[in-house]
């Protein structure tokens, strides 16, 4: 199925069309998603993107080349200037965004609501807007998209579904907030080369903000992990992020380190033979 048939399947012109992909693995775009402001960074425009355009389908960039609808918008009007920065909304986490450019007026809207969420398509280019009528193959329309979440206490994350927690994808929101309303300590094991790693969490984005640094960086700055990583540059691919006690948001750093060392005694994750703590 192409999307285009959809598309007219709606009473969506594919000339009068155009399709957005958001994605997420651009850090700012991510902040945005996270912090519910993508509507309106889609609505602001360096450039007349969405001149001559009845409506505006919207998609999230997923892992990979992916897109999962996100909305259908029409396009009731542009402003720019003064008028423009009026209309940022308090909180809006990139206020420079707003100094030049266009606003569109976009209205969500009910067409394509069912598919929201759940039609996943191929976009195979790396420019962010294209007209309707640049074909794309559907992927899946799912009938169930959110995962649910395991409990804390059975959570075990390979680093790639770890990847696509952090990274937004749709399915794993209710894991998102799970995580970003706790703190804890955590280990880390790598299942490749046998190594263990414990860490804890502290300060107000709690395990998810910690747990986003191994999959932005691989190594989250610990020295250990780093030496690790340089020995054998693919065990990251082989991390497997578990939690093994939880904390409160606002646990002192001082409080969250003592159950930290008292965990790295217990599993003697300090031994070099198979740990990768050194402190």
């Amino acid at each position: 199925m192409r999307l285009t048939t959809i598309l007219r399947e709606y009473g969506l012109n594919p000339e009068k069309v155009k399709v957005i992909r958001h994605p997420l693995s651009r850090e700012d775009v991510s902040t945005i998603y996270r912090e519910g402001y993508l509507e309106t960074y889609q609505a602001q425009q360096g450039n007349r993107v969405f001149d001559h355009t009845d409506y505006v389908v919207s998609f999230i960039g997923e892992t990979g080349t992916t897109g999962r609808l996100f909305g259908v918008y029409q396009v009731k009007g542009r402003v720019e200037g003064e008028e423009k920065q009026q209309m940022m909304p308090a909180g809006y986490p990139y206020p420079e965004h707003f100094s030049s450019g266009y606003f569109y007026i976009l209205e969500k809207t009910e067409i394509m609501s069912d598919l929201v969420n759940r039609l996943v398509i191929e976009w195979d280019s790396r420019i962010w807007h294209q007209w309707g009528t640049t074909d794309k193959n559907v992927i899946a329309i799912e009938s169930n998209v959110t995962i649910p979440f395991p409990g804390y206490e059975d959570l075990i994350v390979p680093f790639e579904k770890l990847d696509a927690i952090v990274s937004g994808d749709i399915r794993y929101e209710k894991w998102r907030d799970a995580l970003s309303n706790v703190n804890g300590v955590y280990l880390i094991c790598d299942l490749k080369y046998d190594k263990q790693y414990i860490g804890s969490t502290y300060g107000s984005k709690g395990i998810l903000g910690r747990w986003t640094e191994y999959v932005r960086t691989y190594s989250g700055g610990n020295a250990e992990i780093i030496d690790h990583l340089s020995k054998h540059r693919d065990a990251y691919k082989y991390f497997q992020f578990t939690i093994l006690k939880i904390l409160p948001l606002g646990v002192l750093d001082k409080e969250a380190i003592k159950v930290e060392t008292l965990f790295k005694k217990k599993l003697n994750t300090r031994n070099s033979n198979y740990g990768l703590n050194k402190n």
